[in-house]
């Protein structure tokens, strides 16, 4: 999905008037949805402080650029038509983006004793939600409870995903989670789940390996 997505941006983004896309702070993308402890975790992720995101808008008119409302919108429509985050170092020369948050409306959820015996020795798991788990340097993932409707019928949960180019990244599972569950956790204001989601404000220390 993020080949598909980010192949647009280089015709698609809405820029400054001295031709260059608008430089934004941590606090200021994903439509302003990181908290303190989400836009430390993002500017030592990125080790920069300064970022673009997708804007411009597809074929269809709708903004590439994220927004809650419009995550709720396509919260039950296929990947590609999804409206997602997707954040790039503002002094970049790497075409792909920093890191790509999406959500999608799911009807079962992993379980956490059975990935933690499947899982290798470089992936964390977290108490967040229904289900949390930091793998690699690139793949960061969480389910939580919020029953919406959609195309598709009823779905009890949310699975947000964040994924990130390889080696742009520095490997710190509790960084990239502090960042996917601040989004996650204003999505589910949104979406009027938050006390289902139990997404809470402060990101616990991963589980202890099994």
């Amino acid at each position: 999905m993020t080949l598909v997505v980010t192949g647009a941006t280089a015709c698609s983004n809405d820029s400054s008037k001295d031709g260059n896309p608008d430089v934004l702070s941590a606090s200021q993308v994903c439509d302003g949805t990181l908290d303190p402890a989400a836009v430390t975790a993002l500017e030592s992720l990125g080790g920069t402080d300064r970022f673009t995101e997708l804007q411009g808008t597809k074929a269809s008119g709708t903004p590439y650029k994220f927004s809650l409302e419009l995550a709720e919108e396509t919260l039950h429509d296929k990947p590609t038509e999804k409206n997602v985050c997707l954040i790039y170092k503002a002094d970049g020369e790497n075409d792909f983006p920093l890191l790509d948050i999406s959500f999608q409306a799911h009807k079962s959820h992993p379980d956490l004793a059975e990935e933690e015996k499947a899982s290798d020795s470089g992936e964390m798991f977290f108490p967040l939600g229904l289900f949390a788990s930091a793998q690699g340097d690139n793949g960061t993932s969480l389910y939580f409870a919020c029953p919406t409707e959609g195309s598709d019928g009823k779905t009890p949960y949310v699975r947000a995903e964040m994924f990130s180019a390889r080696g742009q990244v520095n490997p710190d599972g509790k960084g990239r989670m502090s960042v996917l569950n601040s989004v996650s956790r204003a999505l589910a204001e949104e979406l009027g789940c938050a006390a289902q989601a139990k997404l809470p404000a402060e990101v616990p220390d991963a589980l202890a390996a099994g």
